[in-house]
């Protein structure tokens, strides 16, 4: 399948009646990674819905790995990391914690090699935006590299969910890009679900099928 064009999206309506339409805002100024044609793992790793407990054997929890520019590959993918990782031991980001969807990140000590922004990982920037200014701390902004990001409470995470808070963390940056101030309509866990029922219509409508049995967000 083909990446999908992002500049489409722009006039996308995914708002409940209740939330203010964002349609004609503009975007933020970064570039955003190319969604990978697939990220179902292999057969050996596929993952479970994200908000299910551990179940692989050995005391291992799925997660995501999120490449930064200067890495190869696609630009997320699955992956398994053992339960006692020191990524659990992390903090969850604000923005994450406002919604109760608890994921935590670890760098990976990606090594520079030379390139300007090649240790850029603006989807993880975007992640650890302040809720109040919309701005990410500085150690957050450059030198990210890749990371993996799991949930703190150790229940396996897809890549269909980690995309999801991804874009619901550049959607909330809309509205400081056109100077409205913090949304904070959007900061709830009511709110990113009603969101993430149209994002999962809107990214099958482009022909990604990865998506057709992806689970809630939130499951008891």
């Amino acid at each position: 399948m083909p990446p999908i064009d992002y500049s489409k999206w722009d006039n996308i309506d995914t708002d409940s009646d209740s939330e203010p339409a964002t349609s004609s805002m503009a975007r933020p100024q970064a570039t955003k990674p190319t969604v990978p044609s697939s990220t179902t793992p292999s057969t050996a790793t596929q993952a479970t819905p994200s908000n299910q407990t551990p179940s692989s054997p050995g005391g291992t929890v799925r997660a995501v790995t999120v490449r930064c520019q200067g890495d190869k590959g696609i630009p997320w993918s699955a992956t398994t990391i053992p339960s006692n990782h020191p990524i659990f031991a992390n903090s969850v980001p604000p923005v994450p914690a406002l919604l109760d969807f608890p994921i935590v990140i670890h760098r990976v000590g990606t090594p520079d090699n030379g390139t300007t922004g090649c240790l850029d990982n603006q989807a993880i920037t975007y992640i650890h935006v302040d809720p109040i200014t919309g701005f990410a701390p500085p150690k957050w902004q450059s030198g990210i590299g890749t990371v993996i990001v799991a949930r703190k409470d150790k229940k396996d995470l897809s890549p269909e969910h980690y995309e999801a808070i991804w874009m619901y963390c550049d959607r909330i940056l809309d509205y400081f890009g056109e100077g409205e101030g913090a949304p904070e309509h959007l900061y709830s866990r009511k709110a990113f679900e009603r969101w993430f029922v149209g994002y999962q219509k809107e990214v099958l409508q482009y022909g990604r099928k990865e998506w057709t049995s992806v689970p809630p967000l939130y499951e008891e």
